[in-house]
Formats: C-alpha cells, sequence, structure tokens
C-alpha cells in the first residue's frame, strides 16, 4: 500500500492497524533499516569475536569490554530510530505533501504518530533484544543486578528519545532540517551511553553529566550507579517534556 492512500482511512482500530502495517512496510524497505538493526547485532557479535574484548579489564571495574557494550549496542537502535528515523521520515512526508493531504482527511496527527511509534517501539524491542540475547547466550554477558529495574530504565529511555525525536518530526521541513536536529542529540547519547569510551574511563563528573541525558541515565541505571528513582525520574521527565512540546509545535506543512 502507497503512503499516498492513508488519507482514505478513518481511525477506527481497523484504520490505525492498517496504517501501523503501512508505516512498518515503508520503514522496513528503507535502506537504513540495515544500519538500525543490522549495525548493532553485527557490532556485537565482532566485539564478542575479539579474544581482547573478552578479558577482565582493570580500567572497567573487573569487567570484559563485552559486558559493558553489550548495553551500549542495544541503546543504538531506539537512538538510530529516534534521532534519525523519526525525525527523517516527518520530514520526507513534508517534502512529499503527504502530510498536508493527511491535514484535510479523517486521520488525527495523533493516530498516524502512534501508528508510526508503535512499529518503532517493535523494532527497538526487537533489535535490542537480539543484541542482548546475543550478548547473553554467545559470549556470557551476565544479566543486571535488577532486571526489571533496567527493563524499566529501558523502556523509559526508549520513550524518552522517541519524544525528543517528536520535537524534531514535529517541525523539520526538510531532510536536512531534520538531520540537523537529531543527529546532535543521537551523538550526545551516544557518548553518554559509552559508544565512543566506555563510561568506567570517563572522568567522574562526566559519568555524573551523563546521568542526566536519556541513554546515560539507562546505562547508569543497568551498571547500578546512582539511585534508581532519580534515574527513571530523569527520563520520565524527559518523556514528558517532549510529548508536550511535540504536541504543541507540530505542523502539518
Amino acid at each position: 500500500m502507497s503512503a499516498f492512500a492513508l488519507p482514505s482511512l478513518r481511525m477506527t482500530p481497523q484504520g490505525f492497524r492498517t496504517l501501523t502495517v503501512t508505516q512498518a512496510r515503508l520503514l522496513l524497505r528503507a535502506p537504513a533499516a540495515l544500519i538500525w538493526l543490522a549495525l548493532p547485532v553485527a557490532m556485537v557479535v565482532v566485539f564478542g569475536c575479539i579474544p581482547a574484548f573478552g578479558t577482565a579489564q582493570k580500567a572497567l571495574d573487573g569487567k570484559r569490554v563485552i559486558d559493558v557494550y553489550v548495553p551500549t549496542l542495544a541503546a543504538m537502535v531506539p537512538l538510530f530510530l529516534a534521532c534519525t528515523a523519526l525525525p527523517l521520515t516527518m520530514a520526507g512526508y513534508r517534502e512529499k505533501d503527504v502530510l498536508r493531504r493527511l491535514s484535510v482527511t479523517p486521520v488525527p496527527a495523533a493516530g498516524m504518530l502512534g501508528a508510526l511509534l508503535a512499529v518503532m517501539a517493535v523494532i527497538t524491542a526487537v533489535g535490542s533484544g537480539l543484541v542482548v540475547a546475543i550478548g547473553a547466550l554467545a559470549f556470557h554477558v551476565a544479566a543486571p543486578a535488577d532486571p526489571a529495574a533496567v527493563c524499566a530504565a529501558f523502556v523509559l529511555g526508549t520513550t524518552a528519545v522517541l519524544a525528543l525525536g517528536l520535537i524534531a518530526a514535529a517541525v523539520a521541513r526538510t531532510s536536512a532540517a531534520a538531520s540537523g536536529m537529531g543527529v546532535p542529540l543521537m551523538v550526545l547519547n551516544f557518548f553518554f551511553s559509552g559508544l565512543y569510551v566506555p563510561l568506567a574511563e570517563l572522568p567522574h563528573s562526566l559519568q555524573r553529566i551523563g546521568e542526566f541525558v536519556p541513554f546515560g541515565a539507562v546505562m547508569a541505571a543497568w551498571a547500578g550507579h546512582g539511585a534508581l528513582w532519580e534515574h527513571l525520574a530523569v527520563l520520565a521527565g524527559y518523556t514528558v517534556a517532549g510529548s508536550l512540546a511535540a504536541a504543541r509545535v507540530f505542523r502539518w506543512e
């Protein structure tokens, strides 16, 4: 089904399912989908196969490199989706006049965005879950001390960056503008999730600052650093503030 067929839909349960299926087809057939899903999976396999990455490191508090990188690589999936796929998809719809056509139909903005976010949530669960499963089963990466707390932090971290990505998606008129807003947010979260430098090797002051960046807070919760309630509060704050801001500034054109 073409995206241009969407204006005929109404926001019934069947209409929402159709929107969701359409969004899934459009997202997964994009070439960038290979990066969102395949890159983190490939990286965990490559890192796990490097002998030195399987040896405990004093600089990492006795952990192996693969131990500290599994949560970081799992975080790449929602960050790619929230900070690049979401803004670029919405900007593309604006450039092709899809949103302008939708604005005069019974399809509400919330329904269209909800379908897109539902697809991204499923992709995040599958991609991140696969990274964690490979780490645990193939390379014996231990589960965090409190799996329930970590799952809650990861879910809230995903909603937090999706909410921030929605702000860019709500206003970006072109793909270039969407990249300009989303990529710096992604790079910031990559840094404080330990992608470029393991967090244990950062100065304590930077580690503390990172706890107030969405996926820095998630990594702190995973490692058991700091108060869990503080990390969850930071993530919930980003989710609520980002969602409200995006709803307020959303433009069809």
